[in-house]
């Protein structure tokens, strides 16, 4: 596997400016016929910190499904006085360009979208958005990616992987970075089907899921329930939707078809100790659509807590923490992708 240091990502590509599981996991256990696959995460556990999520301190990692074989992708994390140092995470997949999505700080500490290939070599800046931008989901065919911007309220964008063609979906008015005119719009994904986004917006109140076309029209919104609705993930086929929802007094992950009906909970983690700060969310399936990959805020009652990897099957079943972080460090916003021969090396 190639490495590089924290100067050596090269800068290539135009920047754009402007059914419920009880709770009973078996820590780091492997899956009963868990299929082929790796799952890309982002962690801090090269440099600890105790302020859970920093600035400094995270890289992407991947690993197999059953939590074994993880390799360190990115090399910018540092201590927290490492002025030098920086984050990235939440990186995304394509199938089928062999091409890994994420965001990452690296420059004034702002987060923007970069590309890489799948053993971290090659990393390249895509979108530099006044404000930021971040989460980036591609599309079927890899030619395209959609992320947010971090100017409040955030938007939705798109953008094609050679860094030209950037459009505004969700405030199609307004100048890239500038504050969104519809409501704070984030965590955008890509259906497989090619012809639909999903993604979370307050624009109604409290956080829902809506799904537009890729051109930003056909507004429609799929979740109604009290609470909060948020980071939808599609299904490999795009017949379904998991997602996050507090509706039932805590943060769980839930299932629906992609039109928004059958709305059913997977996760029950209400016999678990409760950390202070709950999450149970960032599903993502993998590639035959049989299980779902989350992270979950784990700890003693009521304490700081910290993020860990879980698996399950589609419907909820053979739940199973698949990273043992130690504290304060995290793991957390799995990817899930497929495996080739010439993918990963190490």
């Amino acid at each position: 596997m190639t490495t590089f240091s924290r100067a050596a990502g090269s800068l290539l590509l135009p920047a754009v400016v402007v059914v419920t599981a009880a709770w009973s996991p078996a820590p780091y256990a492997r899956q009963v016929n868990a299929n082929d696959g790796f799952v890309f995460f982002t962690s801090d556990r090269a440099f600890p910190s105790t302020a859970g999520i920093c600035v400094n301190c995270e890289d992407i990692y991947v690993m197999s499904p059953d939590g074994i074989d993880t390799t360190r992708l990115t090399w910018g994390g540092g201590v927290p006085a490492d002025a030098a140092a920086y984050s990235s995470g939440g990186a995304d997949w394509s199938h089928s360009k062999k091409l890994v999505a994420f965001q990452s700080n690296r420059v004034n500490r702002v987060p923007q979208i970069y590309l890489m290939n799948a053993d971290g070599s090659e990393q390249q800046l895509l979108v530099s958005l006044p404000g930021g931008a971040a989460f980036p989901s591609f599309s079927q065919n890899g030619n395209e990616l959609c992320f947010h911007g971090q100017t409040s309220p955030r938007d939705i964008y798109i953008v094609n992987v050679h860094g030209t063609g950037l459009t505004n979906l969700t405030s199609p008015d307004k100048e890239p970075g500038q504050p969104g005119a519809n409501g704070d719009n984030i965590r955008c994904d890509w259906s497989p089907k090619a012809n639909a986004i999903a993604f979370t917006s307050n624009r109604d109140g409290n956080q829902e899921i809506y799904v537009m076309d890729t051109d930003g029209t056909n507004l429609r919104r799929l979740t109604t329930a009290a609470g909060s609705d948020a980071n939808p993930a599609f299904s490999p086929k795009g017949d379904l939707i998991a997602f996050e929802s507090n509706r039932d007094g805590r943060a769980e992950i839930y299932v629906m078809k992609a039109d928004g009906s059958d709305q059913e909970r997977l996760t029950d983690f209400s016999a678990a100790p409760t950390p202070r700060s709950a999450s149970v969310t960032k599903p993502t399936w993998s590639p035959a659509g049989d299980r779902i990959a989350f992270h979950r805020r784990v700890g003693a009652q009521g304490g700081p807590g910290h993020l860990e990897i879980y698996t399950m099957n589609a419907d909820g079943t053979n739940l199973a923490q698949i990273t043992v972080t130690g504290s304060p460090g995290f793991s957390g916003f799995p990817s899930w992708g497929k495996w080739s021969p010439q993918t990963i090396s190490k």
